[in-house]
């Protein structure tokens, strides 16, 4: 594998990141989200045996508001929004780091995302409110037990509503995922200093793919 496929890797996976915390802020301040983008970050739940990191996610195309975020991110061209949505890709990048010395909490999660399929043939839908309220319940019993918890912050009228609160949580466990695909593929905290350069190339690059 090439340096430089190594490296979309792991800018796809932080795109994922970014696009699984953007979407946690958009549902705490308007409620709403779309539903091709939450499926795109769910099913990523579910793709233990993917072959590459794309796989993991079906195409750069549903990717394509992580891969702005992240773009933004690492350039000067920032919303104010940014600054909180970088708040909650970095809460997770910490967490995954904290989740990795758990194996048994690891375990119990592969174990409970295992069962998910069941659900989805049951329900008829991976975004039905029944099985994200499963994937929120894994969240809650699992990696909202580490420290510092991520906290949201938002619209209370959105944020107070049960489906909300399963949907932000849903996407903080894809946010996991992504973190864990990233350190697969090598990355590190320190490659935002020093290699933020090469990120930014590269997902400018993967954005005229699309």
């Amino acid at each position: 594998m090439s340096q430089q496929t190594i490296i979309h890797d792991r800018v796809i996976a932080l795109s994922a990141l970014m696009q699984s915390v953007r979407m946690v802020q958009q549902i705490a301040d308007t409620g709403q989200v779309s539903n091709s983008e939450l499926q795109t970050m769910l099913q990523s739940l579910l793709m233990m045996d993917a072959p590459d990191t794309l796989s993991v996610y079906g195409d750069l195309d549903k990717l394509k508001t992580g891969l702005q975020q992240f773009n933004q991110q690492l350039s000067k061209r920032k919303a104010p929004g940014d600054i909180a949505v970088l708040r909650y890709a970095i809460g997770i990048l910490h967490l995954e780091r904290k989740l990795r010395k758990r194996p048994d909490m690891l375990n119990l999660i592969t174990r409970e995302l295992d069962q998910i399929p069941q659900q989805i043939d049951y329900f008829g839908s991976i975004t039905s409110s029944q099985v994200i309220a499963r994937f929120a319940d894994i969240y809650q019993r699992t990696v909202s037990e580490l420290t510092p918890r991520i906290q949201v912050f938002g619209d209370s009228t959105f944020l107070q509503q049960a489906d909300n609160v399963n949907r932000i949580r849903a996407l903080l466990l894809s946010g996991i995922r992504a973190a864990v695909l990233w350190r697969q593929r090598g990355g590190r905290r320190w490659q935002f200093l020093w290699h933020s350069n090469k990120l930014l190339e590269a997902a400018t690059e993967l954005q005229t793919r699309l």
